[in-house]
């Protein structure tokens, strides 16, 4: 991506990163925190069709290209158009820390 491609990048995306606590009792809880909320584009790759639990489930895949960052991690979540997707993959395919592609799955799809 160039850097006149950057007027592409018209979504808002909320990036959530995970963090756990221990209870006096010793139970681990895990909560969302919102990390930054940045400007990307968000694209579909495939779709399919997955059965989990005797359940029919969509399998979508998404590709979200984002202005390079360090905090967005294999353990993020992100939010985009209030749905939700855990990272899967992040890749810098320049290595000139300009731009990031995030490989995204949707969850509940």
């Amino acid at each position: 991506m160039s850097l006149a491609n950057v007027g592409k990048m018209r979504e808002r995306v909320a990036v959530y990163s995970q963090s756990q606590s221990v209870s006096a009792a010793g139970e681990i809880t895990s909560s969302w925190a919102l990390t930054t909320t940045i400007w990307a584009r968000v694209e579909p790759l495939s779709a399919t069709q997955i059965v989990l639990a005797n359940r029919d489930d969509a399998q979508r895949i998404y590709k979200m290209i984002a202005r390079y960052r360090t905090d967005i991690t294999t353990t993020s979540r992100v939010i985009w158009r209030n749905r939700k997707f855990d990272v899967t993959g992040i890749m810098d395919e320049t290595e000139q820390r300009q731009f990031l592609t995030v490989m995204l799955l949707e969850i509940n799809a």
